[in-house]
């Protein structure tokens, strides 16, 4: 995977391609400034209201107190620290957008959507109906994080690759998507050679009844609309699939281990990319398609480790066993305190 793949897999490079087959969308181009700030470890809103922080109530103070022993006050206008920053210009932008598609919109950046923070959102939801959702979504997510420091972290030539990367903030129309009618496809040597099922923490049944006419869908949708048109040679596209005979086009992504293979693995034969591989030189009567075929066989969803401390998460996964160490001496010196009490 190369620099080159990543930058033409930018929403902003293939989307005026494809956006008569794709959902309607809005491109802003960021400023540097606006990058800094999403970078920056505070967050600070902004709103038509007074802005709020959180601070520990005064006991004594009422009786409401006692029920609330913490409570919300009216941040001081003259704390530096609690200053939200000013984008009028991108902030008109957005909420003009979110005006034109309805009131509500999806969110991303050049790759990748702050899924990973959907539990930080009221609505537990990427739906955005203001600014400052916009703002909220973006400054919670490692995934956007990976966007503005690590686009080119598993390419080849990420080392040499100095071409500094122009930003767009992305704003989709809100469409209601079912997760069970989304799929995410591989394309090798420009040939379509497996589909997956998007959600794999889903059991759907109805997948198994249609998946031939899910696959000719699919395989039909890519032959006449993006595969004569997308330059790579190797990428991944995700589709939903609304109903017979309806796909649409809902991103395009790198064709490596920067994009999860889901019921794939990038090691597998049939992914690996050579000019003598089969796929150059032969074309598959059908891709290898493939879907959770019972309840049994679902995965936990891999978002919800983003909705518990990192700590906890490491904890429960065995990522680092050195933390579980120190828990474990930390509950034996308990005990003995205990016991010698």
């Amino acid at each position: 995977m190369k620099s080159c793949e990543i930058l033409a897999c930018s929403f902003s490079e293939w989307y005026p391609h494809f956006k008569k087959v794709t959902f309607p969308s809005r491109v802003i181009p960021l400023s540097q400034e606006f990058v800094d700030y999403l970078l920056a470890d505070n967050l600070v809103l902004r709103s038509d209201q007074a802005l709020f922080t959180y601070e520990k109530g005064n006991e004594s103070s009422s009786s409401d107190s006692e029920d609330d022993e913490e409570g919300w006050i009216k941040a001081e206008s003259e704390t530096p620290a609690l200053e939200a920053p000013h984008f009028e210009d991108i902030d008109k932008k957005i909420a003009n957008v979110i005006a034109e598609f309805g009131g509500k919109v999806f969110v991303k950046l050049n790759w990748s959507s702050p899924k990973d923070a959907s539990w930080i959102a009221l609505n537990n939801s990427l739906q955005c109906h203001m600014p400052a959702d916009v703002h909220l979504l973006l400054k919670s997510s490692d995934f956007v994080l990976h966007d503005l420091t690590q686009p080119f972290k598993d390419c080849e030539d990420h080392v040499i690759n100095s071409e500094p990367v122009k930003y767009d903030l992305v704003l989709r129309k809100w469409i209601e998507i079912n997760p069970a009618n989304e799929f995410r496809c591989f394309v090798r040597n420009k040939i379509l050679i497996g589909i997956s099922q998007r959600d794999d923490s889903i059991y759907c049944a109805h997948i198994e009844i249609e998946k031939e006419d899910i696959v000719r869908d699919i395989m039909s949708f890519f032959n006449e609309q993006i595969g004569p048109k997308f330059p790579l040679d190797n990428y991944v596209m995700d589709v939903v699939r609304q109903r017979k005979d309806k796909i649409v086009l809902v991103d395009i992504n790198p064709y490596g281990i920067t994009t999860d293979a889901l019921l794939f693995d990038w090691n597998e034969n049939l992914l690996q990319t050579s000019n003598n591989s089969e796929a150059a030189t032969c074309s598959y009567s059908a891709p290898d398609f493939r879907f959770i075929v019972e309840e049994s066989g679902i995965r936990t969803n891999p978002l919800r480790r983003y909705c518990v401390p990192e700590d906890i998460a490491h904890l429960t996964s065995g990522e680092d066993p050195y933390k579980l160490m120190d828990l474990l001496k930390l509950r034996s010196g308990q005990a003995d305190t205990t016991d010698s009490d």
